[in-house]
């Protein structure tokens, strides 16, 4: 056998190990993604009558909760106290 025919073979074994490689690689399960979070918001329906036309109306109602910054972490200052003295 000559050397360019091992050559050959040599670089077809290390191009089928790669090729094995990134074939387990691609079929790692991905980490989850995190979930969804829950919605903010909430919907109401209500449909009417009205007996003596007939008329059909809807009433829509959205309510959006939101969560506000925490209160403060610092006591507001006292409020000024006025010199009624100073003031004649």
């Amino acid at each position: 056998m000559n050397f360019r025919l091992l050559l050959c073979i040599a670089m077809g074994v290390f191009v089928a190990h790669i090729g094995v490689a990134m074939l387990l690689m691609h079929l790692r399960p991905e980490p989850r993604p995190a979930p969804p979070p829950k919605p903010n918001f909430t919907t109401r329906t209500s449909v009417f009558v009205d007996p003596r036309t007939g008329e059909k109306t809807t009433y829509r109602e959205i309510t959006v909760s939101t969560k506000f910054a925490p209160g403060p972490s610092t006591p507001s200052p006292a409020p000024p106290q006025i010199d009624t003295a100073a003031a004649q």
